[in-house]
């Protein structure tokens, strides 16, 4: 955020340090080993364990400053997933994901990122950008999208899903942002 520069209504942007993060992390090794096999029988992450992620504010380190952001550099994120790992190596590759797409979304459009963060700065979202699951046509007022991807890490926590599709224009790409 830049001096002067106000947080959307309801969003605190956050200051915890790379080291109580990684700290943070460090303490939820324990818990994720305890939960392993769980997550591994659900194929998903138990959303205690999101829960857990969240409460820690390790999932806003990627966020934008101005969305709850911890203001650290996003390789912090990438030390937490290490560490994490040492627990659960599939909550891991989650929250890295969860992390990275956050980061990715401040690079976006400011009323894109209005509205995804419109819930609050722990919104989660996955990706499925493989786009020969799906097409998109022009409608009144946007695009109708539709097809099958094959694969989302973290979809289950998620409230939103990027995914790839092919045109509306002949031979393009869209990547689109959907709740």
């Amino acid at each position: 955020m830049s001096p002067g520069e106000a947080a959307p209504a309801g969003i605190v942007p956050s200051s915890l340090t790379r080291e109580e993060l990684l700290r943070r992390a460090t303490d939820l090794v324990p818990i994720l080993k305890s939960r392993a096999a769980r997550t591994e029988e659900l194929r998903q992450v138990p959303p205690e364990s999101v829960q857990d992620l969240v409460a820690s504010g390790l999932i806003r380190i990627g966020n934008p400053r101005r969305y709850g952001g911890q203001d650290v550099e996003v390789d912090t994120a990438f030390e937490a997933a290490f560490e994490l790992g040492r627990g659960c190596g599939s909550t891991a590759w989650c929250y890295a994901l969860w992390t990275a797409h956050n980061w990715w979304l401040g690079h976006f459009p400011e009323r894109a990122q209005d509205e995804f963060f419109a819930t609050g700065p722990d919104t989660l979202f996955s990706s499925g950008l493989n786009p020969a699951g799906g097409k998109s046509e022009p409608v009144s007022g946007g695009l109708r999208v539709s097809g099958r991807w094959g694969f989302s890490s973290g979809c289950d926590a998620s409230t939103w899903a990027m995914v790839a599709v092919q045109g509306p224009r002949a031979g393009g790409l869209s990547w689109l942002l959907l709740p």
